[in-house]
């Protein structure tokens, strides 16, 4: 077999190892820088607590990734340029204690389109017993270019969920033991939330 051959066998092999893996082998892999604004990243610092299924029996869900989910969202504003949605914040319960000091967002893709997302300053602890559901929701602008009418249409027929995905950064608190750590936890977004657009 030549060279060039064998190169272009093994491309192929490692793309099709890329689609059966998926986003969550990609997440575990992912380089993270050692600290980011003086917390040091570490991902293993917030387990996130099991849940039990219709038998009361508990399942493996303990993913540092299903800390932050998204609730359902409600159109905002709709303007000549673009759609504003509010998003509730969604924390899974965790074994440990700890506190948020915020939370900021990067590379953040919903609907296969690009977001910017303001950091969320709003402190919070970590929850234990059950999901709680964070008082200040998020505020999403998409952008949304041409004619207001065709984009929207476009968008309220599309899908009725749509696919987000992204980087969540925590930054907070935790504790281990006795002691308190200030720790950056990145949590890594692949969650679908429901699309607003079709119910206005």
């Amino acid at each position: 077999m030549r060279v060039q051959d064998l190169i272009r066998l093994n491309y192929c092999i490692f793309a099709m190892l890329m689609t059966l893996v998926g986003p969550a082998a990609l997440a575990q892999t992912r380089a993270y820088p050692d600290k980011i604004r003086g917390y040091k990243v570490e991902r293993t610092v917030v387990e996130v607590k099991s849940a039990k299924n219709n038998n009361g029996a508990k399942t493996d869900d303990s993913n540092v990734d299903q800390l932050i989910t998204f609730g359902t969202p409600t159109l905002a504003r709709v303007t000549p340029l673009g759609i504003t949605f509010e998003v509730p914040i969604v924390v899974a319960p965790v074994t440990q204690n700890g506190k948020v000091d915020f939370l900021v967002f990067e590379d953040i893709e919903i609907n296969g389109r690009s977001v910017n997302i303001s950091e969320y300053h709003h402190s919070f602890k970590l929850p234990n017993s059950a999901p709680l559901t964070l008082e200040s929701p998020l505020r999403i602008y998409i952008y949304l270019p041409g004619a207001l009418l065709a984009a929207i249409d476009e968008w309220t027929d599309s899908k009725e969920t749509w696919p987000v995905t992204g980087r969540v950064y925590v930054f907070g608190k935790f504790k281990k033991s006795l002691f308190s750590f200030k720790r950056c936890v990145p949590v890594e977004l692949d969650l679908t939330m429901r699309n607003p657009l079709r119910e206005r």
